[in-house]
């Protein structure tokens, strides 16, 4: 898995702005994945696919995990159901649930994912149910 650290496109006195669509970047061994951020409270990347590329069945025991199409129609197997995911679609699961993401198509697939540490899901999910 081809991966660097993204440079924000612009930095602010309070946080940091990154313009995805300048960010992507292709190779034709395997998927390219660029950290946005990752702290104690939040991690994110984006990912991108030419055709045929995908990731390997896993699933990640600390954090609840939210990802984004940004381009493209990538299938996923979340838990044993199959869903292809249009542009512009965001898919949610929880810890310890099993997944992978296959670009099965002709068009190249671009997704960003958020993850939240569990303990902090844990809270949120507590607090706003």
């Amino acid at each position: 898995m081809a991966g660097t650290d993204a440079i924000p496109t612009r930095e602010l006195r309070a946080g940091q702005v990154f313009e995805l669509h300048k960010l992507k970047e292709f190779t034709p061994a395997e998927r390219v994945r660029k950290k946005l951020f990752k702290t104690g409270q939040l991690w994110a990347e984006i990912a991108c696919y030419e055709p045929g590329q995908s990731t390997v069945m896993h699933k990640h025991p600390y954090e609840e995990e939210a990802i984004f199409v940004l381009e493209g129609t990538p299938n996923m197997n979340i838990d044993g159901e199959e869903v292809a995911l249009p542009p512009g679609s965001v898919v949610r699961f929880r810890p310890c649930v099993m997944h992978d993401l296959r670009n099965l198509g002709n068009d190249r697939c671009v997704i960003m994912f958020i993850k939240v540490p569990t303990r902090l899901a844990r809270l949120a999910e507590a607090e706003h149910g």
